[in-house]
């Protein structure tokens, strides 16, 4: 018995020491976290599924199993890419997946990548010949390639293979309506043998309704859509199709009503009560949204959707206090959501942030790396900070996520226009008019790259389209305006700005361009009577008085300019290149100190901004600050360090104020390369090459400069000097004597015949 009490004794610790380590296994603690996300997933709580599905991962990083869960879970939060990064590592753990391949094909299809779906279409067929979605995908990526004829068989055979799934006569149907050319009455079949086939489903009644629609018959349209919500009253697509119909009509008020309708009898389903509300953003009425979000938020407070969407139209609307105590709200509740970290660096922007923007914006992205407009907004701050490359990379991630975000296209161009890469330029057009073909810069970008190309013909045809598109807009006559102007047809490009004033009085591009057009055909003074006569109209508009300004700095008025400029910066406090016009005017009027002020002030708003570094750095020059010039070149440098203008000018002061030689001389080179016309460069790296004693290489620079510029006391001046160290007196004395010619009484007059004096000594 002692015996037997001792080994019970020790064997029950032992019994439960193994069922603690068989309950703590990593297997164990796997199925847990498996059994939780399903749970989640089955219950619609994709987020939190998500994260259970990631701990499971942790513990067993190739098993294919979690990876299609992850899958299925991000293609039930639609973040797409993600979903097609987890079911490619599942098929590529487990090709025999044929679940996961199905649906990484339909991701492929929906992606673009036509050829890449039908290959895997007939992969699963090859394995699975009876596989009838399998088949229907098949069919749909042939339709997609444009081999229409395929298709349309094919979609037959996946009907032959499962005669009984609605869902098989619903895609063949789609098929038909947008084969080309159309079969109506086959697709109308097939959508009501899908309805007979499963009249408690409302998706046949979608399709009809959606085909009614398409073929124009608007009474057939509607009669299918209210069946729908007849038959399912709880379904909001049913309600917003209803309402999309009405809009297509031209019936906004009945498709309010429905919206409305949703919004009071489906007062519990978020998505029916936002449907009004995204209505009026989806038609371009922010201002009747913001107010329907405010009222919104205000009945759902706990609605996350309802609070982020509220607060991205109060930074559209430019109320960012407003919209700061929004998404502070937001972050109380949920400190690291990602679309709160993108609105909050949005607001960052709007704020001149970049480098607090650009932070939160990485670390939304972190945990949603498909969230276009995440990367665009990145890529704003980016360029806020003159970083292009970076920028273009996220505006390119954008497009690549969501095809039809117009704003990341639209970045995209205007980086093509500013490298004058008009190709470039003709491809995101391209793009933009089919994934956007309602945004109208795609067609001025196209007709803008068609110009440059020298193909005014094709421009003149989109523009000439635009302007019976868009009637009552200014913006295809500036453009075409702009194409007469390009050509010198001054009176023509004259008509079409005022008829795009006669739309829009106060369109500055329409004002600008029409005084810009009087000019050039030698009508000054109407130009300026005419800019005169807008400012007195809108005299509290900084864009009107910056023209104004820069006609007075045409006609030789600087003070008028400067008046006008002061007048436009206060106005708009924060605009740079009003700050910089003002600047360089008080420059022109030897009021240094007040230029230096200005170019502070723009420096601070645009620090990535090299030009207004240089500006800065030739008015420390102007008035002796030689080590406060220098240091503004060398700001300048460290953020292009190939500036021409910036190494230039640091070189000459580093050879004149004690600075290193070798280093003066490399930077000397660099201002020569990418200055290679201009006389001053040509002397500053003669300069240098004179302070390292290669004086045959000095000479003929110098030669070069006073060649440019006979009358410049310098470069008469060090050419003198090259010349006498080259031991030809007669020449350097020469040119000596005729630098001292052009200002007897300057100091380099008396340095100059200090250099006589000393050859004659010699």
């Amino acid at each position: 018995m002692l015996t037997s009490t001792r080994f019970f004794r020790y064997f029950l610790p032992l019994v439960l020491l193994s069922t603690i380590l068989v309950a703590c296994s990593p297997n164990a603690r796997k199925q847990k976290f498996l059994a939780r996300g399903d749970q989640d997933f089955q219950a619609g709580k994709y987020s939190e599924a998500l994260i259970s599905y990631g701990r499971a991962l942790q513990l067993d990083p190739r098993s294919p199993e979690i990876h299609y869960k992850l899958g299925q879970t991000h293609l039930k939060m639609h973040t797409w890419a993600s979903a097609y990064q987890e079911l490619k590592r599942t098929v590529d753990l487990q090709p025999q997946n044929w679940k996961a391949q199905l649906a990484l094909g339909e991701l492929e299809l929906a992606g673009s990548k036509r050829q890449e779906a039908k290959e895997r279409a007939l992969l699963i067929l090859k394995n699975n010949p009876k596989d009838a979605d399998a088949q229907m995908l098949l069919s749909n990526a042939d339709a997609a390639l444009g081999n229409w004829s395929d298709a349309l068989a094919e979609g037959k055979d996946a009907i032959d293979m499962a005669a009984d799934r609605s869902v098989l006569y619903l895609s063949l149907g789609r098929l038909e309506a947008q084969a080309k050319p159309p079969i109506p009455k086959e697709a109308e079949q097939n959508f009501k043998k899908a309805q007979a086939l499963d009249p408690q489903s409302d998706a046949p009644l979608f399709a009809l309704g959606e085909f009614y629609q398409q073929q124009k018959r608007w009474t057939d349209a509607e009669k299918a859509f209210k069946d729908a919500v007849q038959l399912n009253p709880k379904s909001v697509t049913a309600r917003a199709s209803l309402a999309g119909l009405y809009f297509a009509v031209g019936q906004p008020a009945q498709a309010e009503q429905v919206l409305s309708e949703a919004k009071e009898q489906l007062s519990k389903d978020p998505a029916a009560y936002r449907l009004l509300g995204e209505s009026y953003i989806i038609r371009g009425e922010n201002a009747k949204a913001l107010t329907e979000f405010q009222a919104l938020a205000a009945k759902y407070p706990d609605d996350l959707v309802v609070r982020q969407t509220y607060a991205q139209l109060l930074i559209l609307a430019n109320r960012i206090d407003e919209a700061s105590t929004q998404v502070a709200e937001i972050m109380k509740k949920s400190p690291q959501d990602p679309q709160a970290l993108v609105l909050k660096g949005q607001i960052l922007e709007r704020q001149n942030k970049p480098d607090e923007a650009i932070p939160l914006l990485q670390q939304a992205l972190k945990s949603t790396p498909d969230n276009a407009w995440g990367h665009y907004h990145l890529g704003l701050a980016f360029s806020e900070k003159s970083e292009m490359q970076q920028a273009e990379a996220q505006w390119r991630e954008a497009v690549r996520l969501r095809p039809g975000l117009s704003e990341a296209w639209v970045a995209l161009a205007r980086i093509a226009v500013l490298q004058s890469d008009w190709r470039q330029l003709e491809d995101i057009s391209k793009n933009l008019q089919q994934n956007s073909p309602t945004a109208i810069e795609g067609y001025l970008f196209y007709a803008t790259a068609r110009m440059n190309q020298g193909d005014a013909a094709s421009a003149e045809k989109v523009l000439t389209a635009l302007e019976q598109k868009l009637p009552n807009s200014p913006v295809p006559y500036i453009n075409l305006a702009q194409l007469r102007g390009a050509q010198k047809r001054w009176n023509d490009a004259e008509s079409y700005y005022k008829q795009a004033l006669a739309r829009d009085p106060n369109a500055i591009d329409a004002i600008a361009g029409l005084a810009a057009v009087q000019i050039a055909s030698g009508n000054s003074a109407e130009a300026s009577n005419f800019i005169a006569a807008q400012v007195a109209r809108n005299p509290n508009a900084a864009a009107l008085l910056l023209l104004q300004g820069q006609l007075f700095l045409q006609s030789k008025q600087p003070t008028q300019a400067e008046a006008a400029f002061s007048k436009a910066v206060d106005l708009e406090p924060k605009n740079v290149p009003a700050i910089v016009l003002l600047a360089r005017t008080r420059a022109s009027l030897d009021q240094s100190e007040k230029a230096i002020a200005d170019f502070k002030r723009a420096s601070e708003l645009a620090p990535k901004d090299v030009p207004i570094y240089v500006y800065l750095g030739s008015q420390y020059e102007k008035i002796g600050d030689w080590q406060s010039a220098r240091d503004t070149y060398q700001k300048a440098l460290a953020i292009q360090p190939d500036d021409a203008y910036a190494a230039n000018n640091l070189a000459y002061i580093l050879l004149e104020h004690g600075g290193d030689v070798n280093v003066a001389l490399t930077l000397a080179h660099t201002g020569r390369r990418g200055l290679p016309n201009l006389p001053n460069s040509a002397d500053t790296l003669g300069w240098a090459y004179y302070h390292t004693g290669a004086y045959s290489s000095a000479a003929p620079l110098f030669e070069s400069a006073v060649k440019a510029v006979p009358d410049n006391q310098t470069y008469r001046y060090h050419l003198g000097l090259a010349y006498g160290k080259l031991k030809d007196i007669a020449r350097a004395k020469a040119e000596l004597e005729k630098a001292i010619s052009v200002d007897p009484k300057s100091p380099i007059a008396d340095q100059a015949r200090q250099a006589i004096s000393s050859m004659k000594e010699s």
